[in-house]
């Protein structure tokens, strides 16, 4: 059946029934929002409802519906306003938001919590392109923003590699990523943490020069640089060409001997971090993020988008298939597998990447690839699945998810 006949049928489906995460403003929540669909139909979260909206205007912009830019409009703005209405002292944002409790993962509470992933920048700077929020309504956003990133290094900066870590194992996004999760807290610095920590930056400070705040775009480029100087310098790893997570917990060991007194005295862990070694799809990241060489690239590809690896005949793993952890056909929830199952986001990203660095032929194949996996999940089922095993192509868990799957209308071949 011809590409184009099935993405024409994933664009309408979604075009139809996105409207289902639309919801009113209820509660604490006091400006309409959008949410995952699904069983996460009414609450507000962090990146899911950045790509969702991601996915909503692109497809408006492709095929012009004008439609869909208005209804989308109201809960676009308020998905932000809501964020930023429950800001902690500190500059922290929830996770994730419910009308009767603004802040259910404790991210409020301090340093021992983890926060609103790093996507609030890149939701403003959206708005902004969209036109959804002029130049200025979004100045007084801006010292928000800019507490908001601060709050990152207040809260979680490892001083000796400059990256920031995990707090604890919860709330990471791709919730059970085996280089956080279930090991000490404050011990990864994620990858993912860090590269969408530094595209966060990257987009408010494009915001605060739209808004002609130089004090505040003088406050940004510092920190952009030098995190992408910490990402490059700890996470790629030269002999298996791909970036990963860091352990940060090398510290001497300074206890007294019966016998020698204190021993290390000698030795410092100069080193800094450890790379924790597990290929994922966020291995490919600070690619996406406009970090790296081409020739660092060429060879990610060429070790590790293989079928052996991260590609499969559906899409890209979440966790490469060589890996012992791989269980690509468990179905649940808080945590969500992430542990090999395709899901739509992370192929987004990949399939975004490939068109940036050039490699259009191998970005179209993977369009093909998930875009044939939905519409069979379409012709069978009748609706989306929250994630997809990447040996059958079918749907693993909690059938009836939007949210970021509405990106596979924006992966044209």
């Amino acid at each position: 059946m011809a590409y184009s006949n099935r993405l024409s049928r994933l664009r309408e489906f979604i075009a139809k029934t996105f409207t289902d995460t639309l919801k009113p403003a209820e509660g604490g929540l006091r400006h309409p929002y959008i949410t995952p669909g699904g069983p996460y139909a009414k609450d507000l979260w962090d990146w899911d409802s950045y790509w969702t909206i991601c996915a909503i205007y692109g497809l408006a912009g492709l095929e012009n519906r004008t439609e869909l830019l208005e209804t989308i409009r109201p809960h676009a703005r308020g998905t932000l306003l809501n964020f930023l209405d429950h800001q902690g002292n500190d500059g922290s944002l929830p996770i994730m938001i419910q009308a009767q409790d603004p802040d259910p993962f404790d991210c409020l509470q301090g340093r021992d919590f983890n926060m609103a992933k790093p996507f609030v920048g890149q939701l403003a700077k959206l708005l902004l392109d969209q036109h959804a929020f002029t130049p200025e309504e979004l100045a007084p956003c801006l010292p928000k923003l800019l507490a908001y990133h601060k709050c990152f290094f207040d809260r979680y900066l490892d001083e000796k590699t400059g990256l920031v870590v995990w707090a604890l194992d919860w709330g990471l996004g791709d919730d059970d990523d085996p280089a956080a999760w279930g090991r000490p807290h404050r011990s990864c610095a994620s990858v993912y943490l860090n590269t969408f920590l530094y595209a966060d930056m990257k987009a408010a400070s494009i915001v605060a020069q739209a808004c002609n705040n130089t004090e505040i775009l003088a406050e940004y480029q510092p920190r952009i640089d030098s995190l992408a100087q910490a990402i490059e310098t700890y996470c790629w790893d030269p002999r298996d060409q791909s970036y990963y997570s860091v352990d940060v917990q090398c510290r001497p060991n300074r206890e007294k001997n019966h016998h020698f007194g204190t021993l290390n005295v000698g030795l410092d862990a100069f080193w800094g971090g450890l790379r924790i070694k597990v290929l994922t799809w966020m291995s490919a990241l600070p690619f996406w993020a406009g970090l790296g060489t081409d020739d660092q690239f060429e060879a990610f590809l060429r070790n590790n988008l293989t079928p052996e690896r991260l590609w499969s005949d559906h899409g890209i793993r979440s966790l490469s298939k060589d890996e012992p952890m791989y269980a690509p056909e468990i179905g649940r929830g808080n945590p969500s597998n992430w542990l090999g199952p395709i899901w739509l986001v992370a192929n987004y990203i990949i399939w975004e990447m490939l068109k940036q660095r050039g490699r259009s032929a191998l970005a179209s194949q993977l369009a093909e690839n998930v875009t044939t996996m939905l519409d069979n999940d379409l012709a069978t089922n009748g609706k989306f699945h929250e994630y997809y095993s990447p040996e059958t192509g079918l749907g693993v868990n909690a059938p009836g998810f939007m949210s970021w799957n509405a990106l596979a209308a924006l992966m044209e071949g």
